[in-house]
């Protein structure tokens, strides 16, 4: 008997290795995109190309982004600093209103965060390479989610 509860649960512990994220990325049919720097070293014109590859990408998906949804997926960058080192950090999220069952409040959630901190070292090129490496691993995950 104690080797079969050893049994179950490595195997538990095993399947539960291959998801992607705690996050379940099913049912999503819309949301509004959304880019956001909180700072002021960044080209405004990056902002326009991250949210071109987010609608690009969602197009892809089948996920609609033209109307207005509670749902938002956004990214989120920002300089930090790491020690003596400015870092940049790239969050991507999709947030959502829900409804509590038990008491019928409404509150936001995020039902989706990935991100990464990073040095950049040649300029806005690589903001746009982890922008879209972060949406690769949203898509992927969305595509596993929904077979």
């Amino acid at each position: 008997m104690k080797i079969f509860k050893i049994i179950l649960f490595v195997s538990f512990f095993v399947s539960s290795i291959w998801a992607q994220t705690p996050f379940v990325l099913t049912g999503i049919k819309s949301y509004y995109p959304v880019v956001e720097l909180n700072t002021d070293k960044i080209d405004v014109k990056q902002k326009q190309k991250i949210l071109d590859m987010v609608i690009q990408k969602s197009t892809k998906l089948g996920i609609e982004t033209k109307n207005f949804s509670t749902r938002s997926l956004a990214f989120l960058i920002s300089y930090i600093g790491v020690g003596d080192t400015l870092a940049l950090k790239v969050e991507l999220m999709l947030g959502e209103s829900v409804m509590r069952l038990d008491t019928k409040e409404e509150v936001f959630v995020l039902s989706y965060l990935n991100g990464r901190i990073f040095v950049p070292e040649n300029g806005d090129e690589e903001l746009l390479e982890q922008a879209e490496e972060l949406l690769d691993i949203f898509a992927a995950q969305y595509k596993e989610d929904n077979l």
